[in-house]
């Protein structure tokens, strides 16, 4: 089998477009709040849809519940809606829907996109002791550390209404939009010299959407056909899945992908090969 990547043919959805469009519809319903037109008020971490309808990240809803030391209906009915939908859709939330990889993909740019990233410095596997760890200081300090000061959503979405406060000449803690923005500028050095390490293996958000794949609706599906051996669908993923290895399997359900589409665009069967499906 080659490891030389090809150049891939072009044709079928564009995902990485089609995802971009998504993600950014998203974050500019979000952003009317500050123009007053409340649809979606608050962050990816948590947030109310038209008014009435709490969101919550199942992440944070892990974390405040440790803290809170118990479960209150209030965080259960606000992420079950999350978890329904991502029941569904498996880890498509830090393909389609987190502005991280966006940003990461702009850092991408100084440091040649096109090559595939290194394998992570840390294994797979660490990302759930990342999870635990956060989730046992919850409970014994009672503080949502990451939710409230570490998360990257948290930060991004601080970082635009503290910025937003100071351009309207209201009230703000200027430490609070440092501690955001240093938080963010040092999870874009980390992309720079190990990309897509955060991604991979240290984010306890993408970790945690990642046990969906293995039930989710949404699954990589492979058809019969002659694969080239050219191997540019794993040299399009900057998420380190083995596709290859699974094209007899029929499906991947592999923690680490996150349905961005990228292994289809790469493939030079075009889509007929690889195909993202709900059955």
């Amino acid at each position: 089998m080659s490891n030389t990547p090809k150049t891939p043919v072009t044709g079928g959805v564009p995902w990485t477009m089609l995802r971009r469009t998504v993600m950014l519809a998203i974050f500019a319903l979000f952003m009317l709040q500050y123009f007053e037109i409340k649809l979606l008020v608050g962050s990816l971490s948590g947030s109310t849809l038209l008014g009435s309808i709490k969101l919550l990240d199942v992440f944070a809803f892990f974390e405040v519940s440790a803290a809170a030391k118990g479960v209150s209906l209030t965080i259960l009915g606000a992420v079950l809606p999350v978890a329904l939908l991502y029941l569904l859709l498996g880890r498509a939330f830090c393909g389609w829907v987190c502005p991280m990889d966006l940003l990461f993909s702009l850092v991408d740019k100084f440091r040649a996109s096109d090559k595939q990233p290194p394998p992570p410095p840390l294994p797979l596997r660490a990302g759930y002791w990342v999870a635990g760890g956060l989730l046992l200081l919850a409970l014994v300090g009672s503080i949502p550390l990451f939710t409230n000061y570490l998360s990257h959503l948290t930060n991004i979405f601080r970082a635009i209404a503290g910025g937003v406060f100071l351009a309207a000449d209201l009230p703000v803690e200027p430490t609070v939009i440092a501690w955001s923005l240093l938080t963010l500028l040092a999870l874009l050095i980390l992309q720079y010299f190990y990309p897509r390490l955060w991604c991979q293996v240290l984010c306890p958000v993408g970790k945690t959407y990642g046990l969906f794949n293995k039930i989710s609706l949404l699954r990589l599906r492979f058809t019969r056909g002659d694969c080239e051996g050219c191997e540019l669908c794993e040299h399009k993923c900057y998420m380190g899945v083995k596709i290859v290895r699974n094209l007899d399997q029929g499906q991947l359900r592999d923690p680490n992908c996150i349905y961005c589409g990228r292994c289809i665009e790469g493939c030079r069967r075009k889509g007929k090969l690889i195909k993202m499906s709900f059955k």
